[in-house]
């Protein structure tokens, strides 16, 4: 039988090609609704669950995990930037934590928080632009996609099909990571994210579709189709509107300051931080963002119909070229805003956060990753900084997460390491897409068929795995 010429017979093209003629013929009236699922490659029902935070800029991971144990880590190569032995946290002996993510230390203690150093990819640019594009499109021979990994992994595994809101992401604009031809809801401003109109008119705009379509059902499988319409519209805001965001204020049992200080009436009081708050009103962004993701996790029922299974973030300003600052400093208090939001990601998610609400635990299905366009040079900068270098360091929390420290002990950290990169910049040891497609094989339930779809020739790479999830 003659073959067609460059025909893409993968199942994500199939259902973008076919959507609207399986919609004209209504093609759940043709086959039932398990045996649709089986064929859209899902499989049985997961309830996993992936947070993502993007630490913009390019963190220095030689001050975020400090390479303690190398005497190449010292106050000769970073004059204004070493952190001494006395001043940060000791994980494995050799391994040690900036100051500024104590608050990890409660994850890392439970067995939770995997510290993962030397991540990143062969022969990076350094560019911030096609760097972040290379972490979130998961592939760098190619740096100019705008097509994410996530987005691959959601439409090849039919994360999507039959969901409400599958996926998320909260900040100004759409990341590259859930970009694809099917649009993912972005919140770019939780507070305003409704009809920007007052009014009247906001509430016949809002109720003007309702009625037309309120005895439809069956929608959801044909959501591509319906993404830029009113009636997926409604359905969207709706779905945010019933999580009352601004009225949610889980509490810390210990200490019951607030987890996510979005205001300065949830601020938790510091004596010894500044207008005795604890975090600077710029944090209140992030936290506001940090909140939306923990909200759709714990809103997501079991049914796999609201199910939000994928929700991110970021946190920008880790381009530290000037005044990085060590225990104190511009990276300091990126590096505290983190640890605080991703203990509270661990106290509201585990089910003891202090809420009227009484969430179902979720933190068991929940893995919280970071992610870094790349690390930071070796050696200090003359304007008391850092410049953009290669390996970096990354973290990864959750119930399913094997913690403990990876790529950071004499037996993984070899002498001369730190300059191993072009004599300036840390020699990076695990690949990125191993990472991530270890959380989303062992944890999220991917196929391993879609290896190769979601990370484009990955099972032709032959790299290392770490071993992250139990």
């Amino acid at each position: 039988m003659d073959e067609t010429p460059g025909c893409d017979c993968s199942r994500r093209s199939f259902l973008r090609g076919a959507g609207l003629t399986l919609a004209g013929v209504g093609i759940a009236s043709l086959f039932p609704g398990p045996w649709i699922r089986y064929a859209m490659g899902a499989g049985p029902f997961n309830n996993k669950r992936l947070i993502f935070i993007f630490l913009r800029g390019g963190n220095d991971g030689l001050n975020a995990v400090i390479p303690g144990g190398d005497p190449d880590y010292s106050a000769l190569n970073r004059p204004s930037l070493y952190i001494p032995p006395a001043s940060s946290i000791d994980l494995n002996g050799f391994a040690r934590l900036h100051p500024a993510l104590a608050d990890l230390t409660e994850i890392y203690g439970a067995g939770d928080l995997a510290v993962v150093h030397r991540a990143g990819f062969a022969n990076n640019s350094r560019s911030h632009f096609d760097d972040q594009r290379t972490w979130e499109n998961g592939n760098p021979a190619d740096p100019k996609s705008y097509e994410g990994w996530l987005y691959r992994y959601i439409v090849d595994s039919a994360v999507d099909q039959g969901v409400k809101l599958p996926a998320l992401s909260v900040q100004a604009l759409p990341p590259v990571i859930l970009r694809g031809d099917e649009n993912f809801v972005n919140v770019a401003n939780p507070d305003s994210f409704d009809y920007i109109f007052p009014d009247p008119k906001r509430s016949k705009l809002m109720n003007s579709w309702r009625t037309i379509y309120t005895d439809l059902t069956g929608l959801e499988p044909y959501r591509a189709a319906l993404t830029d319409t009113s009636v997926k519209l409604i359905d969207t805001l709706d779905t945010y509107r019933s999580w009352d965001q601004t009225h949610w204020d889980p509490k810390d049992p210990g200490t019951g300051y607030s987890l996510f200080p979005v205001s300065d009436a949830t601020n938790p009081p510091d004596p010894s931080g500044p207008n005795g708050k604890k975090f600077a009103t710029t944090s209140y962004a992030f936290f506001k963002s940090l909140k939306i993701c923990a909200l759709s996790m714990l809103e997501s029922d079991a049914s796999n119909t609201n199910g939000t299974r994928i929700a991110g973030t970021e946190l920008s300003g880790f381009d530290t070229h000037n005044s990085q600052g060590s225990t104190s400093g511009t990276q300091a208090q990126l590096l505290s805003w983190l640890a605080y939001g991703m203990r509270s990601l661990h106290v509201v998610l585990s089910g003891a956060a202090t809420d009227p609400r009484a969430y179902a635990p979720v933190w068991q299905d929940t893995v919280v990753v970071t992610l870094s366009e790349f690390g930071r040079t070796s050696k200090e900068n003359g304007s008391f900084g850092t410049d953009h270098a290669a390996g970096s360091c990354l973290f990864a929390a959750g119930g399913t997460v094997n913690g403990g420290v990876y790529n950071c002990d004499p037996s993984t950290w070899p002498p001369g390491v730190i300059f191993g990169d072009s004599g300036r910049y840390l020699l990076v040891r695990t690949d990125y897409r191993a990472i991530f497609w270890e959380i989303l094989r062992d944890h999220m339930g991917a196929s391993p068929s879609v290896a190769d779809s979601v990370f484009p020739g990955y099972s032709s790479l032959g790299l290392a795995e770490l071993g992250l999830i139990g």
